[in-house]
């Protein structure tokens, strides 16, 4: 702190006098209150701890390769199996959400280089179902499409698709009964 003492002296500098008198003496002022600055001595530490990692990562290879010359392999490969894995879980998850009864029996039917995963999804699966849930054989491998109450209060209880009168209907043509008004 003997800079200041140097910039100040023995009297207090207003803004424009402290700016000056650091310039004269070569002292470059930066704003760190954002944490923007960071002292030299800090950076050239870190970047020696980066080097150091570097080394020992590369020591840490060797050392492998030299106890277990094909550990990369062996890590690559339960790398795969561990992706297979997780394809096959998603597969299944898939199949089950398509309401397949056996997820065993359609995958026997399912092309499997033509599916792909990304992102959680089974890729192409709806192209190959398609075809196995219209098949003779193969449509009993899911369960069927059950036609579903809408639950309007209307239609009393009907299922879509159906051509039947509803209550509404019949309500109407009672009314008109009642007071002598025929079908119109």
């Amino acid at each position: 702190m003997e800079f200041l003492k140097e910039l100040f002296g023995d009297q207090a500098l207003t803004y424009d006098q402290l700016a000056k008198a650091a310039k004269d003496k070569g002292i470059e002022a930066v704003n760190a209150a954002g944490g923007a600055y960071v002292p030299k001595g800090d950076v050239d530490n870190l970047n020696a701890t980066i080097t150091t990692l570097k080394s020992q990562a590369e020591d840490a290879n060797k050392k492998l390769e030299g106890y277990d010359p094909t550990w990369k392999t062996k890590a690559e490969e339960a790398e795969r199996k561990l992706q297979a894995q997780e394809f096959d879980f998603a597969l299944d998850k898939a199949l089950t959400m398509a309401k397949a009864k056996d997820p065993v029996a359609v995958k026997a039917h399912l092309d499997r280089d033509k599916l792909s995963y990304v992102q959680g999804k089974i890729i192409g699966l709806d192209e190959q179902l398609a075809p196995l849930r219209k098949g003779e054989v193969t449509s009993a491998y899911f369960e069927p499409d059950v036609k579903t109450k809408t639950g309007l209060s209307h239609q009393g209880g009907r299922e879509v698709g159906s051509t039947g009168n509803d209550k509404k209907d019949e309500a109407n043509a009672a009314l008109r009964a009642l007071f002598g008004h025929g079908e119109d």
